[in-house]
């Protein structure tokens, strides 16, 4: 990246063909509501499954990132895009097979708290990942910070950062309603 005050290079994405197998579903891409509910769904699998990396990477920017809480002892954040994300899954799902625990893992938005200008959203998705789609509890929620662009003909997600919520970092009230 350049240093700051000089020009950088932009880069627009490039729209897909119809008919590319990469293009996934424009109802995907639709709106806010339909790129944050793909989201949501692509992350989402069951036992033995992996989320759906296709549907998922074509949600995103070609440079869009994925940035998931610090680890406790570490000094930088880990920042991901799609195929990075996959490999830090998939580590994740092999540790946790190690251990003789399920990989499974369905993930809801249960509040949302939306900014938009023009062509640029910011969405604060709170959400609930459980075991099982009828578990009655979750075992872990927290807030995504999903950034959205339109480019005039679909929505684009250009990055995903989320924290989790713990005894000392709660999910305050207001972020839990829809």
């Amino acid at each position: 990246m350049a240093p700051p005050g000089e020009p950088f290079e932009r880069r627009t994405p490039t729209p897909l063909p119809p008919g590319n197998p990469q293009a996934g579903s424009s109802a995907d891409t639709a709106s806010v509501d339909a790129v944050i509910a793909a989201l949501y769904a692509s992350v989402s699998h069951p036992d033995g499954q992996e989320p759906d990396w296709r549907r998922m990477r074509n949600l995103f920017l070609p440079v869009g990132m994925l940035v998931p809480p610090k680890r406790p002892g570490e000094d930088a954040f880990t920042v991901l895009d799609v195929d990075g994300f996959r490999e830090f899954f998939r580590e994740g799902m092999a540790a946790a097979k190690q251990r003789g625990e399920t990989n499974a893992f369905y993930e809801i938005e249960v509040g949302r708290r939306l900014d938009c200008f023009g062509n640029v959203c910011q969405a604060f998705s709170t959400y609930e990942s459980r075991r099982a789609p009828s578990d009655p509890k979750p075992f872990m929620a927290g807030i995504n910070s999903i950034q959205l662009l339109n480019d005039g003909q679909r929505w684009w997600i250009a990055s995903v950062a989320w924290d989790s919520e713990r005894p000392n970092n709660p999910i305050p009230a207001e972020y839990r309603a829809k």
